[in-house]
């Protein structure tokens, strides 16, 4: 554990004194193949995607002492955060359930079931891990209903050093946030029609 924190502030203070380009990194998962087109039992649309302030900036965000964060100049996504999780959650979302999601405003009014993501913590730490925080909230459409409400929170090991091992892991968990979205999906009946 002390030689990934270790790695982690060479990491930092390499990255401190370069004059290099950033190396930019895409938040993107890689759409499930399918053979034909299917049908989904109900339509589902995510909705709003937002981040923490911390998190609202290019950099990627290491906790480097407990409440004290540091975003990495070098180190950049290539999109604005939620951007790339709006992208990545739709993906992985549409995966687990079976059928796409949409992310289109302009469905909105054709949607029976809205998913509203904050992402309240991702980041990595000193300890060489990742973590996330995060809330979701399911809204029936258009017929009304109650307002389901989770949390998720998780973290998990760097499978490789430095920051490509971060978002690596970030993404993981990413994935993980869209598995737990689409079994809540189910939990609540959205994965088959209403009366």
């Amino acid at each position: 554990m002390r030689k990934a924190a270790f790695l982690f502030v060479a990491i930092l203070v390499a990255c401190a004194g370069s004059s290099a380009p950033p190396t930019q990194y895409l938040l993107r998962a890689e759409p499930a193949e399918r053979s034909s087109r299917v049908e989904a039992p109900v339509r589902v649309g995510l909705g709003r995607v937002d981040v923490a302030p911390y998190l609202d900036q290019s950099g990627i965000v290491v906790e480097t002492e407990a409440g004290q964060v540091q975003a990495a100049r070098e180190h950049q996504w290539a999109e604005p955060l939620g951007a790339g999780l709006r992208s990545y959650l739709r993906v992985e979302m549409s995966t687990a359930l079976g059928h796409d999601v949409s992310a289109n405003p302009a469905d909105l009014a054709h949607w029976d079931y809205t998913v509203d993501v904050y992402v309240d913590r991702l980041h990595g730490t000193m300890a060489g891990k990742a973590v996330l925080d995060a809330s979701y909230r399911i809204t029936p459409r258009p017929r009304g209903g109650d307002v389901a409400a989770y949390r998720f929170s998780r973290s998990a090991p760097l499978p490789r050093e430095g920051y490509p091992g971060l978002v690596d892991a970030q993404a993981d968990l990413v994935r993980q946030l869209a598995q737990a979205i689409a079994a809540s999906l189910g939990e609540i009946g959205a994965d088959r029609p209403g009366p």
